[in-house]
């Protein structure tokens, strides 16, 4: 591996002193537009990188913007990926992505990092219960939350009505008939995991009919708990669902694999409305699965905008707002082929 090209190098090639290299490489005023030019030409040539945290700290100012996601195999977290790098990228900013996995200590680990790192700012979708020490550091520093809120950080919030995203489909099916209706859904402890309860229950509490406690299953938004969850909630023969809503992209994914499984008809045999809008939803089964489709784009834009004017308004370190932002958007119900009145059974 060959040794990494020095601003030396780049002097003793053009018989410049350093700090005049130095300058050029930093814009300064003080350097003719000629040596700028024939400085950046002779590190592009010798492959020069300039230290990202030395520049940080002589200017004050990093390019760096952490994002914290907790699954990066949710197409949800993806299309935010994606849309805030741009996002970043249009402002003069470079996105870091550090993947949680729900662990609070693994969390804390990576705020770490991106503080050593300097980063301008953080957009994160927390984990559950977030370590004191977490919570600590992001308040130092621009941080924006993203999907769920944490209880103790006080800070901006991007995210959807997490109770109309239940409450809506639920009461789509309500209006088919549909009683029997099954919920497999993220935790409590989540925030989006308790809204999106509440959503459903008030589908039911809305239409004047009792709430199936039965039909309810609580866990991790993995697609493997999601599977075993509705396996479970068919295995009750006797009191077997007629329709079922998730309330998380992954936990879609685990469903319909444990239908697939199963080897049910959809919507003959169940109705089905899934979470998030992926396009591979659009040719799922005979016509596609009917879905809450969520404006994951709008909300890591104006996520991304956000944390960018805040940045360029106040610099490094957190300016305190009298009353954190709050930004809430609306999903809509696309009903597709997977709903059906419910089937008669014996």
């Amino acid at each position: 591996m060959s040794k990494a090209v020095t601003i030396k190098d780049i002097a003793r090639t053009l018989g410049l002193s350093v700090s005049t290299v130095g300058r050029a490489l930093a814009d300064s005023t003080q350097i003719s537009e000629e040596t700028k030019a024939r400085v950046r030409q002779a590190a592009l040539k010798q492959g020069y990188v300039a230290h990202s945290g030395a520049r940080a700290m002589r200017s004050g100012r990093s390019t760096l913007i952490g994002l914290l996601v907790p699954d990066i195999q949710n197409d949800f977290y993806g299309t935010v990926a994606q849309a805030l790098a741009a996002c970043c990228a249009a402002a003069g900013y470079q996105l870091v992505l550090a993947v949680t996995d729900e662990n609070p200590d693994v969390e804390l680990s990576h705020v770490r990092g991106l503080m050593e790192a300097r980063v301008a700012g953080v957009v994160i979708v927390g984990s559950a219960a977030p370590r004191p020490e977490t919570l600590t550091l992001l308040a130092r520093i621009h941080t924006v939350q993203l999907i769920r809120r944490i209880a103790g950080l006080d800070s901006a919030w991007f995210g959807m009505d997490d109770a109309g995203c239940l409450e809506v489909p639920t009461a789509a099916l309500i209006a088919l008939g549909h009683r029997r209706i099954a919920y497999v859904g993220g935790a409590k402890e989540l925030s989006t995991g308790d809204r999106r309860l509440g959503g459903y229950q008030a589908a039911f509490a809305r239409a004047g009919l009792e709430i199936p406690h039965d039909l309810i299953r609580l866990g991790p938004p993995r697609a493997a708990a999601a599977a075993q969850m509705f396996a479970d909630l068919w295995s009750h023969r006797a009191a077997r669902p007629t329709a079922v809503v998730t309330g998380g992209a992954r936990l879609t994914v685990g469903v319909l694999e444990s239908i697939a499984d199963l080897g049910l008809q959809v919507p003959d045999a169940l109705s089905v409305i899934g979470f998030g809008d992926a396009p591979w939803l659009k040719w799922w089964g005979t016509a596609g699965l009917s879905t809450v489709a969520l404006p994951v784009r709008d909300i890591a834009a104006s996520c991304g905008e956000y944390l960018m004017r805040r940045i360029n308004e106040n610099g490094e370190g957190r300016s305190a707002d009298a009353a954190p932002f709050h930004a809430m958007h609306a999903p809509h119900l696309v009903a597709r082929s997977s709903t059906a009145a419910p089937p008669q059974r014996d």
